[in-house]
């Protein structure tokens, strides 16, 4: 669902974008909330753009599709739709200044007869700014996930599905982690992964924590992005999640473009050659 989104989440009708820098804070929310009790916090807004803009603010229900986690923002049939949960003090404001900010407080209110678990969805503020000549409409939208979990008798489970590391690659360096969620609520996965070289001293070192929602696959690209182009490595890593921490196994990599593995290749055959004809003629000389 998730991943890049965490950011904003960009939603123009126009080839331009608007005009106006909306930004929100935070960017994801976690909330633990009993049968019929209730939640209140509170979403900041600000224009850091160079007009003033006018938006308005709306709850959608949040869900993903696929292991890279494309997030989707409409009703699924059969699904608890937690929007008509939300009540906002204010829904928004007909001109936020330039450099100004403005608290969007808001509640959740869950009903009694709802079942714990992991329930989703996304907190927008919307743009809509008049542009160009023709009169075109464009909309940027930013939103704050909020990852709800109500309290009650729930099936956590997670695994570690797979660990992809290519033994010979070309720059960047490229490995991935798939996390499983066979659980009934979300659960952070704080993934841990470093490369060094073959003497152990450390190169490049990844860490991210994203959340893995029930019943799906996560897949968590790691990329050293600007690193070495040649050279051979060792990649290691931890996955913890569910209070436990898994160890990911060794992996060694060779980086190298195809002309440089052409004539490392090349280098070893010369080597071992070398070698060969070496011994037989030591051979020969003691006959």
């Amino acid at each position: 669902m998730v991943a890049a989104f965490a950011g904003a989440i960009a939603n123009a009708t126009a080839t331009h974008a608007a005009s106006g820098g909306l930004t929100i804070s935070p960017t994801s929310v976690e909330v633990t909330v009993a049968p019929g009790g209730t939640y209140k916090g509170e979403m900041l807004v600000m224009n850091q753009g160079e007009l003033d803009v006018a938006y308005s603010v709306y709850a959608t229900p949040y869900s993903v599709t696929g292991e890279e986690y494309k997030p989707y923002f409409s009703p699924i049939q059969g699904a608890t739709d937690i929007t008509k949960w939300f009540t906002f003090d204010k829904s928004g404001n007909d001109s936020l200044k330039i450099g100004t900010q403005e608290s969007i407080p808001y509640t959740i209110t869950v009903p009694k007869n709802v079942g714990a678990g992991g329930y989703y969805a996304t907190v927008f503020a919307e743009t809509a700014d008049k542009g160009g000549a023709a009169g075109v409409v464009t909309r940027k939208r930013v939103g704050m996930i909020v990852y709800l979990r109500v309290s009650g008798s729930v099936k956590e489970s997670g695994s570690i599905n797979a660990w992809n590391v290519d033994w010979i690659q070309q720059a960047p360096l490229r490995a991935d982690v798939k996390v499983a969620n066979a659980g009934s609520v979300h659960f952070k996965a704080n993934v841990h992964v470093t490369v060094s070289d073959l003497f152990g001293s450390k190169k490049f070192s990844y860490e991210r924590s994203p959340e893995i929602l029930p019943q799906k696959l996560r897949d968590i690209p790691i990329s050293w992005e600007n690193g070495a182009t040649y050279g051979l490595f060792k990649v290691n890593g931890t996955v913890t999640y569910l209070n436990k921490t898994e160890q990911l196994p060794t992996r060694y990599v060779f980086v190298a473009s195809l002309p440089m593995r052409l004539l490392t290749g090349g280098a070893l055959i010369a080597f071992v050659a070398l070698i060969v004809f070496g011994s037989r003629r030591v051979a020969t000389r003691k006959k």
